[in-house]
């Protein structure tokens, strides 16, 4: 053991340090420390509404405290649902869907300032045509015509877009800056403030219609070959998603990406929409009807779904406890006593980037083992029977522990969480003890931790 922690002082913790100070990723990482108070803020509204204006939710449900028929006069069933409260309360749930549009937008503006600092260009300009691409782009996600099988757009991609629009709209307005025969000849006595924006509306025009273009020849190429891309979803990518090995290199992936200071989830948001969503759907529809059920009453389904991988994420609880147990280093455990509320309503991004996880090479190794550790657990558990297949869709705001009982409806789903975090803390704690001799080192040296 002591082997391992030299080598992790002295040979990985420098070589992922320097990976973390690209100029690159640190202008993403900087783009996400600015969504921070955007994010907490949804992510309240979620937590207020799936707990109290949910009007199927665990204080106004039916099948949780049934505050709402009380105040409906004691309506139950399709008599409630037809109420104007219930109506309410779906429409509230209706508008944070659109303020999860508006993080995006916020994203894609706050990426596209941040690589002008880099690249040069102007900052505001970057920053529109960053929003207009995105809004574009949006405009042509996916819906059914007609018999509800052919697309007339392309898949919601989400993050991704984001930071693709913003990427580009600062590197494409950068690079024309370097011709100046782009820049329109505006009459002499113009105001100045109106003067300056004039000058560049040709490069700020030629992004937007590049981008148009390119969101249309996306659209067209996803309708095109939908028949295609779908039969190869369906005999190739979801049988192989269901195989423990694609299902850690997915989670390897979402986890990579965290570090990186790249919203993990969201990037790889199309693999979960096309392999761990339907899974997810057939399991609660499976649940529903009563089939497939073994002795033990299980409902058998598919092991890898949506819900499935909320017990992989437990590991970001776990540090969090491991910081506070093990830590000698005060900042990490102010910080992390301050952000522990959100996290237990699955809030991991302020932590990540507070603490900060995000670029810290300290935490790269344990914060890539945990999660496939976990996964390796849940699928055994679920394999073997001991534990059923996730079956129930739960709001992604649900604590911890309770999401694994009522996505499984079963007492084993908890149990299972709370064996993955006991685990987990145990992976993250030796690494903790590696950053206390760090600093007790720099102390010795007379440096600043």
């Amino acid at each position: 053991m002591e082997q391992f922690f030299d080598w992790v002082e002295r040979s990985f913790i420098p070589w992922a340090g320097r990976f973390s100070n690209n100029k690159y990723v640190t202008a993403i990482r900087d783009t996400f420390y600015r969504t921070i108070p955007l994010w907490i803020v949804l992510a309240f509204f979620r937590v207020v509404q799936w707990m109290f204006l949910n009007p199927e939710g665990p204080v106004m449900g039916e099948n949780g405290m049934g505050i709402g028929a009380l105040l409906t006069g004691g309506l139950y069933g399709e008599e409630y649902q037809a109420t104007g409260f219930y109506q309410l309360g779906r429409t509230f749930a209706r508008a944070l869907g659109l303020s999860d549009i508006l993080l995006l937008f916020f994203l894609t503006m706050t990426l596209a300032i941040q690589l002008t600092k880099i690249w040069g260009g102007d900052k505001s300009l970057a920053a529109f045509c960053a929003l207009g691409g995105l809004f574009i782009f949006t405009q042509m996600e996916s819906g059914y015509a007609g018999d509800g099988t052919v697309p007339v757009g392309h898949p919601p991609l989400r993050a991704l877009s984001a930071l693709l629009f913003g990427a580009l709209s600062a590197w494409m307005l950068a690079w024309m800056e370097r011709f100046p025969r782009l820049r329109l000849r505006v009459p002499p006595g113009l105001p100045e403030r109106l003067a300056q924006p004039l000058v560049r509306i040709v490069p700020a025009g030629l992004t937007l219609l590049a981008f148009l273009l390119f969101s249309m020849a996306v659209t067209q190429l996803f309708v095109s070959y939908y028949r295609e891309i779908d039969g190869f979803v369906q005999s190739a990518v979801r049988p192989a998603a269901q195989t423990l090995p694609f299902a850690l290199a997915y989670q390897c992936a979402v986890w990579l990406l965290w570090w990186c200071g790249l919203f993990g989830y969201g990037v790889t948001s199309i693999i979960a929409d096309f392999a761990y969503w339907p899974a997810q759907l057939a399991n609660q529809a499976l649940a529903a009807t009563s089939l497939f059920q073994n002795e033990g009453g299980f409902v058998q389904g598919f092991v890898f779904t949506t819900e499935f991988f909320h017990t992989p994420n437990g590991h970001v609880l776990a540090l969090a406890v491991a910081v506070l147990a093990f830590s000698n280093n005060e900042h990490w455990r102010r910080v992390t006593g301050f952000l522990l509320l959100p996290l237990i309503f699955n809030m991991h991004a302020p932590i990540l980037f507070c603490l900060p996880v995000v670029m810290n090479p300290v935490f790269l190794l344990p914060y890539l083992i945990a999660p496939l550790a976990n996964t390796v657990v849940a699928w055994a558990a679920i394999s073997w029977g001991v534990v059923p297949t996730f079956q129930f869709v739960t709001a992604d705001t649900v604590p911890f522990i309770l999401s694994g009982v009522l996505s499984t409806g079963s007492l084993m789903g908890g149990v299972l969480q709370v064996v993955v975090f006991i685990l987990d803390i145990f992976i993250y704690a030796p690494f903790i003890i590696v950053a206390n001799r760090m600093d007790k080192s720099r102390e010795g040296k007379g440096d600043t931790p």
